[in-house]
């Protein structure tokens, strides 16, 4: 289906790809797995003609499809001649119903109005629903309201949305997968895995991009490994090893991080207190939380999607209104004057990261130190002129350089923007930021989402370490309960808005797999 020979781009004379030769065969699912900044969407880009190959320079190299040199240069030409892409960051408008937005490229038209031309013919809105309907049913989607608005759904939803409006596409024989299973929990992996079989049943070529590696060898006809914008191996289904696979991705082997429990103090003081917490808005709800955190914890909080796991950091920082009482350090937190939250050593990671974490038009370095310069009045030049000091640039630039370094940030410079960088390192920044404020607590939403499995590894370590070193209490809402399992002194389940269960990180993985669907085990023990 899609052949690529001597492919390359660069981005300022840095190559991003080079010399990619590479073979996507009918009805094929081919994984595509490398570390952060390795090449493997900027692929996907030049593939599916993205608007910003041709505003960077376009590429070099040829691309075939169906046999025939590929000659155009818009995705609008590309999902004409049969491609379609799931973007590792939502490409929905949310104003939009869901229907709406399945049917966006591919809308049923009134037939009468058809004569007078595409442009001029009347939408036929009754059959975009009855479409959409049809197409989440298939997918095993029962009982939603496709005349819901996109920003009244959770993350989970969000991406099955994007898959269906590329499937809706009648003549859709090439389907490129960005990350779609970065934001599922795993009953929604295997909802998606059936729905990428079922694809390619009726012939549909799949290039699937994911760092889960579990995901590529289980689903996957071939794997080809991406390092540094080349590609360095490629596996056939009976050659499969997930060790050499992840040796190849970063060119050495990667051990798991894990919290030394043993080594480390715990404090009775409670450093943070909710009291019937209770958010009501839009698709985000959570009931009468009642939860207490010990100063120099690791607390895990996890749920399937929808369930509330992620909204208890954005009631704490005023992001959601909230009902309740927040303790901190004794004292009501005031949730309106975030600033002064921020001021008083409570800071926030968010899951999304482009909308809430990051100024993407501004470089590296600004984004790294904002919230210390400009929450925390660190980096002044003269502390005692306070808001009239100037910066001391060399300070930030030493630690920025630091940061770069410890987080493994792939990118051309400090001064680079971050709009440039892939999302695994656009997280990495995030995390930088939120660090380097030396926080007293430090909330993270979905910290490893997107990142690959060296990075993944760094991350996690740099929240034991500052854990360990600073004493900061970390309070981890993530959907992957192994690493929570390994970093957590605890492990809160919540399930319909509420705290279902406390669990301890030895629990097996039987005890979480019932809990988060709202079920015990008889023997099951809770702390």
């Amino acid at each position: 289906m899609i052949k690529t020979v001597n492919l390359s781009k660069k981005f300022s004379e840095i190559y991003a790809l080079k010399n990619i030769n590479f073979h996507l065969k009918k009805g094929e699912i081919h994984g595509i797995v490398g570390a952060n900044g390795s090449g493997k969407s900027t692929f996907l880009n030049v593939l599916f003609q993205d608007r910003n190959i041709y505003k960077t320079g376009g590429y070099e190299g040829k691309i075939f499809f169906e046999g025939n040199e590929l000659e155009i240069n818009t995705t609008k030409e590309a999902i004409d001649i049969g491609m379609g892409k799931v973007y590792q960051e939502f490409a929905l408008v949310n104003s939009m119903d869901i229907a709406s937005n399945i049917k966006i490229n591919s809308s049923c038209k009134i037939p009468a109005s058809e004569k007078l031309g595409r442009d001029f013919s009347y939408i036929d809105k009754k059959r975009n629903i009855e479409e959409s309907e049809l197409m989440m049913k298939e997918f095993g989607i029962e009982n939603i309201d496709v005349k819901r608005n996109i920003d009244s759904l959770n993350v989970s939803m969000k991406q099955f949305v994007e898959i269906a409006r590329e499937v809706s596409n009648r003549k859709l024989k090439v389907l490129f997968l960005d990350e779609p299973t970065a934001s599922l929990n795993k009953e929604d992996v295997e909802i998606f895995k059936k729905i990428v079989r079922n694809l390619k049943e009726k012939g549909v070529s799949i290039i699937f991009i994911s760092h889960r590696l579990d995901e590529v060898v289980d689903l996957c006809d071939t794997v080809t490994v991406f390092r540094d914008g080349e590609i360095v191996s490629s596996y056939e289904r009976k050659d499969f090893d997930s060790e050499k696979i992840a040796i190849d991705m970063i060119g050495k082997k990667v051990s798991k991080v894990e919290k030394n429990r043993e080594e480390h103090f715990t404090s009775d003081e409670i450093i943070l207190e909710l009291k019937n917490l209770s958010i009501k808005e839009k698709n985000r709800s959570i009931n009468d939380v009642n939860l207490s955190v010990k100063k120099g914890e690791i607390v895990g909080i996890t749920s399937l999607a929808g369930h509330g796991h992620t909204e208890i950091s954005y009631a704490v920082m005023g992001i959601l209104k909230s009902k309740g009482d927040i303790i901190y350090k004794g004292k009501k937190l005031n949730t309106e004057k975030t600033d002064k939250t921020i001021a008083d050593g409570i800071v926030m990671i968010p899951d999304e990261r482009k909308e809430r974490g990051l100024l993407l038009e501004s470089n590296i370095s600004d984004n790294i130190v904002y919230t210390a310069c400009y929450s925390k009045n660190r980096y002044l030049k003269y502390p005692s002129l306070k808001g009239l000091s100037p910066f001391d640039k060399k300070m930030i630039d030493k630690d920025v350089k630091e940061c770069i370094e410890k987080y493994n940030i792939k990118c051309s410079s400090k001064d680079q923007k971050v709009k440039e960088l892939s999302g695994g390192n656009q997280q990495k920044v995030c995390i930088a930021r939120a660090v380097i404020t030396e926080p007293e607590v430090l909330f993270v939403s979905e910290p490893t989402r997107g990142i690959d499995i060296f990075s993944k590894e760094i991350i996690l370590k740099t929240l034991i370490d500052i854990n360990k070193e600073n004493g900061t209490t970390v309070i981890v809402s993530s959907s992957e309960i192994d690493e929570l399992k390994r970093i957590c002194d605890r492990v809160v389940i919540m399930y319909e808005g509420r705290i279902f269960d406390i669990l301890s990180p030895y629990e097996d993985d039987e005890v979480y797999s019932l809990a988060i669907s709202g079920k015990r085990r008889e023997d099951n023990g809770k702390i």
